[in-house]
């Protein structure tokens, strides 16, 4: 989940190219439930901006308390990491594929990882894994979660067009995504430190509080960005919600030294 990190590198390569996130006090304290440190990761996501009738669809997918941001997006992301601690617990390679929605935050909480500078805020409506352990582990928190098969191929370094492709089973959101992208715009051996950007990734438990988890990626390389599609079969969650197989949107890739998950719940 490093998008607007992904445009930061972005960004800075084109600086390159031109320069020589019980009581009242305990409802409003998030408490720290999970930590996941993972590292050498990598992605691709497509961002689909919302028409007036899919914004009405989407709406009704969020549970009291959360509304959908003015300029309201679907976000459909998987990526892929070396490894990773879950809660201390050491765990092989694996992937991610995450469904979301863009929202206006109904609490506030900030990375302890990073200096949150720019937030992205997004409702989850789905979190898919190939790792048993991280599964369980959102499950307990209150995502809605489950393995499934899930596939990342970030194309050939020397094509252009860069074609890009991503594919996720199970029965929440299964989906496939491809996307055309520019080549990677910075060079291999570089990376950039993250100057802030922290998502936020929110939920509400079986209990009814509100979970978030703020995922901060660290050093960020090999950006690219084009244009993609994500298609859904008829009568899933995410065919429901855009009312159409497919759609397009903006496309993005990169690199992730690696990112930090920490999970909090608000209230007892």
């Amino acid at each position: 989940m490093f998008r607007r990190s992904i445009a930061c590198a972005a960004a800075f390569a084109a600086l390159i190219a031109v320069a020589p996130a019980g009581s009242s006090a305990a409802a409003s304290t998030p408490r720290l439930v999970s930590t996941v440190i993972s590292h050498d990761c990598e992605n691709l996501g497509v961002t689909i901006s919302l028409t007036p009738s899919q914004k009405r669809r989407a709406q009704a997918l969020l549970p009291a308390g959360f509304r959908l941001a003015d300029a309201a997006t679907l976000l459909v992301e998987t990526s892929k990491c070396a490894g990773a601690r879950v809660n201390g617990h050491p765990i092989p390679a694996f992937k991610l594929s995450e469904a979301a929605l863009s929202v206006v935050p109904p609490r506030r909480v900030e990375s302890r990882q990073l200096p949150d500078l720019v937030t992205e805020n997004i409702f989850m409506l789905s979190q898919l894994d190939t790792n048993r352990l991280l599964s369980e582990t959102k499950s307990r928190a209150g995502y809605r979660t489950e393995m499934a098969d899930i596939s990342l191929d970030r194309g050939s370094n020397g094509a252009v067009p860069r074609i890009m492709t991503a594919s996720a089973g199970g029965s929440l959101a299964p989906s496939s995504a491809r996307a055309r992208t520019t080549p990677i715009l910075l060079p291999s051996s570089v990376e950039v430190p993250n100057p802030g950007v922290v998502y936020q990734l929110w939920t509400k438990d079986s209990a009814g509080r509100f979970v978030v988890t703020t995922n901060s990626n660290m050093r960020i390389g090999a950006p690219a960005a084009g244009v993609g599609t994500v298609t859904a079969d008829p009568g899933t969650l995410l065919h429901r919600l855009l009312g159409a197989r497919s759609a397009s949107g903006v496309a993005f890739s990169g690199r992730a030294s690696g990112f930090v998950n920490d999970t909090y719940v608000f209230g007892r």
